[in-house]
């Protein structure tokens, strides 16, 4: 990647003196017009921090726009910021040595490198530093989620190095729930910390999330992703990292500390919730398997594993809050497809009474839940998602605190079910307010005091009171999917809820998600090619389903700006009365572009028809050749065309030579989850 030179030199100097201020602008461009008004304006000059503009994307915006002179360089400036960062920091495909430089396989092969830990650590580091938020010698706070383990710690000593050739200490606390993190930073009076994770993601992926006092980052700021971005580009390329760490590394094990914690923020109120129920726990093999262990035992929970020994390389592998997203209820009669933490659900329920078994599933790093219920009456298992056991949450807590739910505020993401915000207002009385995609959103609200905020995915938050160690009282806004379900069942238990209430708790929409993995996300943004193609798809999809009285005769869309302004978010309105909503975004934690669709479940087969033409288009238009993983997805597809729809992990792997089984999991991983094929221990199958 090279710093831009106007053809002619004439802004030269000026992009010197702004990369003096780690102000970058990237790429080269044939377009002199567009290039001269851009770089003639002040906009770089008044931009109050760091960052990196993409030229050619700049170039792109001002030339397709029909705004005034002063709108078309404000947005194309924008618009073009480069974020390294996804929707929880940066993740890829882990890759040990660096190719080219870290930046540009992490763009280029989406790889996740020791240099890429190391360097964006550093980065986060000098921005703290800059800003005199810490000092040379103070503390950063680190964890993991334990699938570093598998690359004996390569890239976590990636992250030791970052910050301690920055000048700060470095207190690992090793493998722990990401919340952990946050919370012993608050306890211990430490401003920094990072947790290495890629969550729910596949075993062959990782990723670093940042904090600062509890906080994740935001995009905007002067210490916000753009910010930390274009500190990369700097120590990637410019400045180089010095060549020996200044800081100190110590090591703490947090296991004794974070058991106690989850225990008193529990109450004891959980541990005769627990009484006379059947518990199946499911770590997915990652950050809350021991700790999740011996908290469930110190509640006397009576309580079965369905993991194996976690190893790293299976953290997330048919089990865990990633296998169970997306689907609402598992059927006893297809007892045989089901995961293995579902198959015992359904074992322990058969044999005991009605209304006794559970199942709570978190992800790699434990910050998302799920609760699952077996219900005796209807021989299946139901998913209580963030969204139902926020709900249940929040009655819980007006209930039985005795708030006024006027004071408080119900937050949820733009991926939850849109009646869930409804539901809260209407029958609890809340506050309510839709955010972006992301916890950090909920985490770092300002307009009120939280009694909840969740999303579908299985984020579930409400405040945890937090004492440093001069008494000062701090509040940490993190989830824990082993909390989410603990405090879900004792609200159930509370409550006294039948099992109606406990399976539909508020009336639901419909939600359905139509994944396309393995794309070129630069092709999807604001004002792209693509993007402006999914708007005309779905304007014309939706005035005909008007005229063919499939939606009200005065349907019309309305389009909407949320914190991330590369989300394509569209309201489908009747008279104002909102009917359902499409939205479409690249995800920010793994490789793919998700669309959308909820509403009411009157509109869904028209709705969902809308989201699977935008996938019939994204798969055509944005899967990315180039990549290793395209080359393994059609090496599956044509297994599968040659043997009748059926094949194996195995036959698929020999046929590739040489491929790792985590890396062809994380493959048929996205085949899955685009709804292509089914996947059953090692069998594959069509669907």
């Amino acid at each position: 990647m090279d710093i831009f030179r106007d053809f002619t030199n004439n802004f030269q100097g000026k992009l010197e003196k702004l990369t003096i201020q780690k102000k970058f602008v990237l790429g080269n461009t044939a377009d002199k017009k567009a290039v001269s008004a851009l770089l003639s304006s002040d906009w770089l000059e008044k931009y109050p921090a760091a960052v990196c503009i993409d030229l050619p994307r700049a170039v792109g915006l001002y030339s397709s726009s029909n705004l005034n002179e002063e709108e078309k360089i404000n947005t194309a400036f924008t618009m073009a910021r480069v974020n390294y960062m996804g929707t929880d920091g940066v993740r890829g495909k882990v890759v040990t040595k660096t190719n080219e430089d870290c930046i540009a396989d992490l763009l280029k092969d989406n790889a996740f490198t020791p240099d890429l830990t190391e360097t964006v650590s550093f980065a986060f580091a000098k921005i703290l530093l800059d800003k005199k938020i810490v000092n040379t010698g103070d503390t950063a706070v680190i964890g993991n989620d334990g699938r570093d383990s598998a690359y004996d710690w390569i890239l976590n000593n990636g992250v030791r190095s970052g910050f301690t050739k920055a000048g700060l200490n470095v207190l690992d606390l090793g493998v722990v729930p990401t919340a952990v993190i946050p919370w012993k930073s608050l306890q211990l009076g430490h401003c920094a910390a990072a947790c290495l994770t890629a969550s729910h993601n596949p075993s062959n992926q990782n990723g670093i999330k940042f904090f600062i006092d509890g906080k994740k980052l935001i995009p905007e700021g002067d210490l916000g992703d753009y910010v930390l971005s274009a500190y990369m580009y700097n120590y990637c390329y410019l400045e180089k990292l010095p060549g020996e760490a200044i800081g100190k590394i110590s090591e703490y094990n947090a296991e004794a500390d974070s058991i106690k914690w989850m225990e008193e923020v529990l109450g004891s109120d959980t541990r005769s919730a627990l009484k006379n129920i059947t518990l199946v726990f499911d770590s997915a093999n990652g950050a809350t398997d021991t700790i999740g262990r011996k908290v469930l035992e110190n509640l006397r929970a009576n309580y079965i594993s369905v993991n194996e020994k976690c190893t790293g390389s299976n953290i997330n592998r048919g089990v865990g809050v990633a296998e169970i997203e997306g689907t609402e209820f598992y059927s006893g009669k297809e007892y045989g497809k089901h995961i293995p933490t579902v198959k015992k659900i359904f074992d322990e329920g058969r044999k005991s009474p009605e209304g006794s078994v559970y199942g709570i599933a978190v992800d790699g790093d434990g910050d998302r839940g799920f609760l699952l219920y077996y219900s005796k009456k209807d021989e299946g298992v139901y998913v209580l998602d963030g969204d139902k056991c926020g709900y249940i949450l929040a009655q819980y807590l007006i209930k039985f605190k005795e708030l006024n739910p006027k004071n408080f505020w119900f937050l949820s993401t733009i991926e939850s079910d849109i009646m869930t915000a409804s539901a809260a207002a209407k029958n609890l009385g809340l506050n309510t307010r839709i955010v972006s995609v992301g916890d950090k959103w909920i985490g770092n609200f300002k307009d009120g005091e939280i009694l909840v905020g969740l999303e579908i995915s299985g984020h579930l938050i409400f405040p945890i009171d937090v004492y440093d160690t001069s008494g000062k009282k701090r509040t940490l806004l993190s989830g824990v999917g082993l909390l989410t379900g603990l405090a879900s069942i004792n609200a159930i238990k509370g409550l006294g809820l039948n099992e109606e209430k406990i399976i539909e708790p508020f009336e639901p929409g419909f939600s359905k998600t139509y994944y396309v993995f393995f794309v070129d996300k630069t092709l999807h943004y604001r004002g792209s090619a693509i993007w402006n193609k999914d708007k005309e798809l779905i304007e014309k999809a939706i005035g005909e389903a008007a005229a063919n009285s499939k939606l009200p005769k005065n349907t019309e869309i309305k389009y909407e700006d949320k914190e991330d302004l590369n989300v394509l978010y569209m309201s489908i309105l009747d008279s104002g009365k909102l009917l359902g909503a499409i939205f479409i975004r690249n995800s920010g934690t793994e490789d793919k572009n998700a669309i959308y669709v909820k509403g009411g479940k009157n509109y869904e087969e028209i709705l969902c028809e809308i989201g699977a033409s935008i996938q019939k288009t994204h798969t055509a238009e944005m899967k990315n050749k180039n990549r290793i993983e395209y080359k393994y997805e059609q090496a599956v597809i044509r297994e599968l065309d040659n043997n009748s729809g059926k094949t194996t992990i195995d036959n698929v792997l020999s046929g590739l030579g040489g491929v790792s089984e985590s890396d062809l999991f994380s493959v048929v991983y996205g085949l899955k989850k685009e709804g292509r094929v089914r996947v059953l221990d090692r069998e594959i199958t069509r669907l």
